[in-house]
């Protein structure tokens, strides 16, 4: 019989220091919760350990299938797309510049979409899905089982613990800053100005 396989760590970073921890998943409290980071002191919020759970095999097989994408762009089946800047024709993403590894996030949290468009470099909006740089991610995005919980739309490399209320935008702890209002210390939308709310 062979043994269970074991539980991935949880990784996380600061959102002040940039600091990057990794931390085994029964460390972790079962309710959310919030904590120093271990290099600057700065308050962190937490998952709960269930949360952290589903994260961390997430973050593992995203893990996984960027290796092997890697692997694809090494043999050259996927091209690079070098310093290529992508914008995507959307509602509330005019300012939003993204390199291909920010595409590719956005595209396996489901954030974008293959029918989404794209402006293509002579200023025109094109299908998402028929771009040469792009079509090859789609298609590994039909392939995958499941989807990673929904990235930051500006540091696509990180969890969006919050949303923009009035925008749907989904923010990082960076994007979603505290701020005191009287003695009630709420997180505001760094992009609006306007209320948010905790990610589902």
């Amino acid at each position: 019989m062979s043994e269970p396989e074991p539980e991935p760590s949880y990784n996380y970073t600061c959102p002040n220091c940039l600091s990057a921890f990794s931390i085994s998943l029964d460390k972790i409290p079962p309710v959310r919760a919030r904590f120093p980071c271990a290099k600057c002191g700065d308050p962190m919020d937490f998952p709960s350990r269930d949360q952290a759970r589903i994260q961390a095999r997430l973050q593992a097989e995203a893990a996984r299938k960027a290796a092997a994408e890697a692997e694809l762009e090494k043999t050259g089946v996927i091209a690079l797309a070098g310093e290529k800047k992508f914008r995507v024709d959307k509602r509330g993403w005019e300012d939003d510049h993204y390199d291909r590894r920010g595409i590719r996030n956005l595209i396996r949290t489901g954030e974008l979409a293959a029918t989404d468009h794209i402006f293509a470099p002579d200023g025109s909006s094109v299908v998402a899905d028929d771009m040469p740089d792009l079509k090859p991610l789609f298609d590994l995005k039909r392939k995958s089982k499941s989807t990673p919980p929904r990235c930051c739309r500006t540091h696509t490399d990180r969890l969006a613990h919050f949303l923009c209320t009035g925008a749907d935008r989904p923010l990082c702890e960076e994007c979603a800053p505290e701020k005191a209002i009287g003695a009630t210390v709420v997180r505001i939308c760094s992009h609006c100005g306007g209320p948010t709310a905790a990610a589902p």
